[in-house]
């Protein structure tokens, strides 16, 4: 067998450690179960002693998948509800908990608007981790539902290389190749290139995705002790296809002239544009001065530019009464986002007695600059037939109307003791925040400008337990905070004032069971997960906002996590969501979508939130053959996924419809041919194997997204 192989075929991609401990949170993990992760705790944990549902989504998981961006990669993980803008494939939509959850790379956050965010190509990924509750005592300003924590590969030892091609639906094509290795005879210096080419025709029609990108990256090693990584990309995304919707009368909910084409574009291929550019150059650090003292410092400069125009329908009740006319806008903005993340720790590990501690503390920071010009426009701009559409018309001049500055700067202190007791493993952290920004918009054609400054801070804390039995069960209790600033100030009847941050607390509890000897890990969790200060409208003036809003979610998680002897890989997984409005002064305007149909108000308070499903469920499962089969080097998949309804208006008036999608998965290791084509694979994948035309959510009556239809996606790998 060659090196790197493995019985099924598989090229196992091997580790990089500056010590010669137990794997780390980034390294390359065998297998769809990751046992150690550092993204509940900043250090590497075991999973079953996180008192903190933790989900983590392998580099395995992502191949036998094909996950072509964020949102595929979750697509079997718990509390995730992805797609949430269906075939939008330029942002990574999503929510955790029923809450829209931040990105972080590598441990830190990524920053980006709109139309300029750093989106991150799962070529370069060598896992995602899912963080669910909050995560403010590690991470800073964050929502209650948690985070998603991205994994870059990182320059390897052993030599590994890798060539993919890939073609299937929709025009799609992608080459991809993968180089790392040692750079020097004493392996202290390795080397990583990553880059790819791809470009897809996508589902909606005349709208294109076209994307390239390298990633480079170094490890020096001078020491045993001592490792330094530096990151860089360049990625260029010319065509960022379509950010439109189609109305909910003909999608989500019947229409009198027939259903809508789940390929329509509302848009227009003579002014509709998405050019994005981003530069990153970054570092991660760590020197380990003895067996219990370790630091490190990650630091990261990224800029994203973003070039957006838009042709769209209305956002409110756009569609005439005749069911087929859709009025439209325009709009577009020029954007630059250029930020800076410094995350600097130091990691104590030590006894007191016959308590082992494990304490962290840290200082980190980050500031962002934005530069944004945009403008929107109704007036001239033609309306569309939803049922026969005409492209390539003529459209006004769109005109930017405001330039914004904005400046953010954060700061945050935080420590961290995991206490480890006999059986008991405990988790004691708390954080101080200190967050201030400072923005600038000027209106161009008067040259007027509007100043707005807000400085505030927050503390938040957390605290945990898990209990370890010999057998690989282990229950656990969490309590954990989030805040999140807010812009504005109150009325000045209630003195003007800035806004405090919404803030969320979540009880948890929970049990996991590793089996001893078994790559196996399943997960049960309840949670009780709140959310205040949000802004809603003051009872008293109405152009202005008071934070009297409150969310309530509850809910149960189950995950399941295998990778047996036998070939079998299982991801499964189960999600309960109970969210309500629990306080707001709002009303809820349900609105038919249809114009000059009637419409009728209702409170906010004790609605769902848009696009929260009560049920989820998936289940994915593959297995390859074993040598001395007759079928080895064979490996087959399938997966189902239902989604539960959903709400697509804050009334809770537009229900959308729930839906069941099958994938299917299969794999031949071509080597088994000859001895020629050893390391090459022929994979193929369908999702939505049956071409199911659904709904993925709505907002309003106006905005409606469907989902993907039957994708069928080949790829040639060859790894030497």
């Amino acid at each position: 067998m060659p090196a790197g192989g493995s019985a099924d075929g598989a090229i196992a991609v091997p580790e990089v450690r500056v010590d010669a401990g137990l794997p780390q949170g980034w390294t390359p993990v065998r297998g769809y179960v990751a046992e150690i992760a550092a993204t509940g705790t900043k250090t590497d944990t075991p999973i079953i002693e996180t008192p903190q549902s933790i989900s983590v989504v392998t580099r395995d998981q992502i191949e036998a998948q094909s996950a072509h961006n964020l949102n595929a990669i979750m697509r079997y993980t718990p509390g995730v509800a992805v797609e949430t803008r269906g075939v939008v494939g330029r942002l990574d939509q999503y929510s955790i908990r029923g809450f829209t959850a931040p990105q972080f790379l590598d441990g830190m956050r990524t920053f980006g608007g709109r139309d300029a965010n750093p989106s991150v190509d799962p070529f370069r990924l060598e896992r995602v981790d899912i963080l669910r509750g909050p995560a403010s005592v590690l991470f800073g300003q964050s929502g209650p539902g948690g985070l998603v924590n991205l994994v870059s590969k990182r320059p390897t030892e052993q030599p590994y290389r890798e060539l993919q091609l890939q073609g299937g639906s929709w025009g799609t094509f992608r080459v991809g190749l993968d180089l790392s290795g040692a750079l020097n005879e004493d392996r202290t210096i390795l080397g990583r290139v990553i880059t790819s080419y791809s470009r897809s025709d996508s589902q909606i029609d005349h709208a294109r995705e076209e994307r390239y990108f390298i990633a480079p990256s170094i490890t020096f090693r001078p020491t045993e002790d001592t490792s330094i990584t530096l990151l860089g990309l360049y990625q260029r995304d010319p065509w960022g296809g379509t950010y439109g919707a189609v109305p909910a009368y003909g999608s989500a909910l019947p229409n009198p002239r027939g259903r809508i084409s789940s390929s329509l574009w509302d848009g227009d291929p003579s002014f509709d544009r998405l050019n994005r550019t981003q530069y990153q150059i970054g570092w991660l650090a760590e020197h380990r001065f003895n067996d219990w003292l370790t630091v490190r410092q990650n630091f990261r400069y990224a800029r994203t530019e973003g070039y957006y125009r838009q042709l769209y329908g209305i956002y409110t009740a756009n569609l005439l009464a005749d069911f087929r006319t859709v009025q439209r806008g325009i709009t577009g903005t020029n954007v630059a986002f250029d930020s800076v993340t410094l995350d600097n720790q130091i990691e104590g590990r030590f006894r007191t007695g016959p308590v082992q501690h494990t304490l962290l503390a840290g200082l980190d920071y980050y500031t962002v600059s934005s530069r944004t010009f945009s403008g929107s426009s109704t007036v001239g701009v033609p309306a569309q037939d939803v049922f026969a559409p005409v492209y390539n018309i003529r459209v006004p001049t769109l005109a930017y109307q405001t330039r914004a500055r904005q400046e953010q700067n954060g700061v945050g202190l935080y420590m961290q003791d995991q206490i480890r007791f006999g059986p008991i493993a405990i988790q004691l952290g708390g954080r101080q925040d200190w967050y201030d920004t400072e923005s600038r918009t000027e209106t161009l054609a008067t040259g007027g400008i509007a100043r707005s400054q807000m400085d505030t801070s927050a503390f938040t804390g957390r605290a945990g337990i898990v209990y370890l039995t010999d057998f690989g069960l282990a229950p656990y209790y969490s309590y954990t905070e989030s805040f999140e600033p807010q812009s504005g100030t109150f009325s000045p009847v209630r003195g003007a004032g800035p806004f405090e941050p919404t803030t969320g607390q979540q009880h948890e509890i929970g049990i996991r069971y590793q089996p001893p000897g078994s790559n196996t890990l399943i997960s049960l969790a309840a949670f009780d997960l709140r959310r205040q200060n949000v802004l809603t409208t003051d009872p008293n003036d109405s152009r202005y906002s008071v934070q009297t809003g409150a969310i309530r979610t509850r809910g149960v998680e189950l995950e399941v996590k295998a990778s047996l002897a036998a070939g079998f890989d299982i991801a499964a997984a189960y999600t309960y969501l109970d969210s309500e409005v629990t306080g707001s002064n709002a009303t809820a305007t349900a609105s038919t979508g249809i114009i000059g149909a009637p419409t009728y108000s209702r409170p906010e308070r004790g609605t769902v939130p848009i696009g929260v499903p009560r049920h989820m469920a998936s289940v994915w499962g593959s297995y390859t053959f074993q040598e001395g089969s007759s079928m080895a080097g064979l490996a087959l998949g399938a997966g189902v996924r239902y989604v539960g309804a959903t709400w697509g208006d804050t009334a809770n008036t537009l229900r959308v419809p729930d839906y069941t999608l099958v994938d299917l998965m299969a794999r031949y290791d071509l080597g088994q041919l000859s001895p020629t084509l050893q390391g090459t694979s022929l994979q193929v994948n369908v999702t939505n194997l049956f071409d199911k035309d659904y709904v993925a959510s709505c907002n309003t009556y106006a905005w409606c997204w469907y989902g993907f239809r039957r994708t069928v996606l080949a790829t040639l790998r060859h790894r030497f």
